[in-house]
């Protein structure tokens, strides 16, 4: 599930993961019940990050050539 960025008028920003059917819908602030609206923010979007399960990922978008490992042609073996 996506985490969703909220602003409480009172207390200050803060997030909260929801599915993504609950996009729209106003959440509760931790500090204060207060419903809050969510933030227009940027998604996360894969570039660079690495975890446990291998290598980092290239930092640009599929089909980018500068980052992918280099193949020789048939022609150079």
């Amino acid at each position: 599930m996506p985490t969703y960025e909220y602003e409480c008028a009172d207390c200050g920003p803060f997030a909260e993961v929801h599915p993504m059917a609950e996009f729209d819908r106003p959440q509760p602030c931790p500090d204060c019940a207060t419903p809050a609206p969510r933030l227009l923010t940027a998604p996360a979007l894969g570039g660079g990050a690495q975890d446990a399960s291998g290598p980092a990922a290239p930092a640009h978008a599929g089909g980018c050539a500068c980052c992918m490992p280099r193949r020789l042609s048939a022609e150079a073996v």
